[in-house]
């Protein structure tokens, strides 16, 4: 009988050497050699980072009234705050997740935290909107890096068999992050002003690259950057970036503007390059043909719509409470946690049903619950209480916390095994588009129901048409859960190797 351990396709001989006859992967190394405890600092310095990358995601939607009221912002302003941070993770996550595989994940990860500390001092010292919007480009760098390799460094330092539990934290800090971010952001805007919700992460950033210079050993697979599908991830990048300016911006110029139309024309001809460039390369950036199966690719674009949606509430509602409520800011990220809250306990119920009726049925209802929570808030006004706020908010949540799970399940169990970690970055990717496209299309029925008038006025008279437009939009998605279900039982299905069977 033999000894020998497979780790991640390097064959470990009894003693954790690698066998003569494969090639070292030292990046598992530290799942081998790492005492627990020091694998739980390592756990800890690292969910450090995680942790203050998505608090600040979700801080600072709580600082647009603020922004709004200091700056004069019109809405097609005050999205870019949000817009930008997303459009700059969404373009460059694919390419840093693949970069990360091939050098030392250590530095890279400090690197990334240092520059997401450095983002973060600029946006404390911006001068304006624009300098803001730069500063917060930064920030997406370094927002990037860390959130690219948090996972993979935790599945390194722990072995296999070992990982669940502290991935399953991770999964908890991320909630927490979510969930702390509108309420401290309401009490250090209301004591400090809006530059302290950035100035917090520069302490705690460089406690965590001092910490990771430390406790994190050598995290390098050894392969270099040779073979790295470097034309994919330019291609990538540019057409991600061109489709999402058109997308933000197009309103403002006018969609058949010359300058609009000709982003459009950019992005279309680099999404053509990045496409045949996919098809081409042996090794490429994005596996276009994961998109044969009608499982996989219903369930992301069923995905992207959730995470638009998500954007509805999540940029109207702080102007809501603040400018027409008139609530006061250390208020408004109290009441924004109810939607958080009710993800966190439901979405295990999603998985569990998932598990056991299959991952249609939830899907299918949390997105009707979805639709239900947003014809509630279309119905809010001047007299509406705060506290409908917060109920609308935690259905909204429950429905959420039914349809993610279970969606996540079936799009995984349509690839094989050993690509999932490349459609985890994938659905990463997708649903960070989700939330830049919908926080474009809210400036867009803003614009159209209001004229982009952000006073008390002008927002109560946006709420119907703008929560009932992402009403049908979440019945759209149910109506795609349901198209899966159909195609399922047409087809008799797809295996979890993606082959239909």
């Amino acid at each position: 009988m033999s000894h020998a351990h497979t780790v991640q396709g390097t064959t470990l001989c009894p003693q954790g050497r690698p066998s003569e006859n494969q090639p070292s992967d030292s990046e598992r190394l530290p799942s081998q050699v790492l005492s627990p405890a020091h694998r739980w600092l390592v756990f800890g310095t690292v969910v450090m980072g995680a942790f203050m990358v998505n608090v600040d995601a979700s801080i600072v939607n709580v600082a647009l009234p603020v922004l709004q009221a200091a700056y004069h912002a019109s809405a097609d302003v005050l999205q870019w705050v949000i817009s930008g941070y997303l459009l700059v993770i969404t373009a460059i996550l694919p390419g840093i997740g693949g970069l990360s595989d091939r050098v030392n994940r250590k530095w890279v990860f400090v690197v990334g935290v240092g520059l997401f500390s450095f983002g973060s001092a600029l946006c404390g010292m911006a001068g304006g909107m624009d300098s803001l919007i730069a500063y917060r480009m930064i920030q997406a760098l370094g927002g990037a890096i860390i959130m690219g390799n948090v996972m993979s460094i935790v599945a390194s330092t722990f072995p296999v068999g070992q990982r669940g539990k502290p991935l399953g934290f991770i999964s908890s800090v991320v909630a927490a992050g979510t969930i702390v971010g509108p309420a401290l952001g309401g009490v250090m805007i209301a004591a400090y002003g809006w530059r302290s919700i950035f100035w917090v992460n520069v302490p705690i950033g460089i406690l965590a690259m001092v910490l990771s210079s430390i406790f994190l050993g050598n995290l390098s697979s050894g392969r270099g950057l040779r073979g790295f599908a470097w034309g994919g991830a330019v291609w990538f990048a540019l057409a991600m970036m061109t489709l999402l300016l058109f997308v933000s911006n197009g309103h403002t110029w006018g969609w058949l503007s010359l300058q609009a139309l000709l982003i459009a024309g950019v992005s279309v001809v680099t999404w053509s390059v990045f496409i045949v460039h996919s098809l081409r390369t042996a090794h490429p950036l994005i596996e276009i043909s994961l998109f044969k199966s009608s499982r996989f690719t219903v369930g992301n674009l069923a995905g992207m719509l959730t995470y638009m949606l998500m954007m509805f509430p999540g940029f109207m509602l702080p102007l809501f409470l603040r400018i027409v409520l008139n609530e006061p800011i250390a208020h408004v990220g109290w009441l924004l946690m109810s939607q958080a809250l009710a993800m966190i306990v439901v979405a295990p119920v999603g998985g569990w049903i998932a598990d056991h009726h299959g991952s249609d049925p939830p899907a299918f209802v949390g997105m009707v619950v979805v639709a239900i929570s947003l014809v509630w808030m279309a119905t809010f006004h001047i007299g509406t209480s705060p506290w409908s706020v917060v109920l609308a908010q935690g259905v909204f949540g429950v429905g959420n916390g039914l349809f993610q799970s279970p969606n996540n399940v079936s799009i995984l169990e349509t690839v094989p095994v050993e690509k999932t970690g490349l459609t985890g970055s994938l659905m990463a990717t997708i649903r960070n588009f989700g939330r830049v496209f919908g926080v474009a299309f809210v400036v867009l029925l803003l614009q159209s129901a209001s004229g982009l008038d952000l006073t008390a006025k002008g927002l109560d008279k946006a709420m119907p048409p703008v929560f009932i437009t992402g009403a049908v939009l979440a019945v759209l998605a149910a109506l795609l859960v349901g198209l899966r279900t159909l195609l399922s039982q047409r087809y008799l299905g797809t295996s979890v190797t993606g082959v239909p069977k």
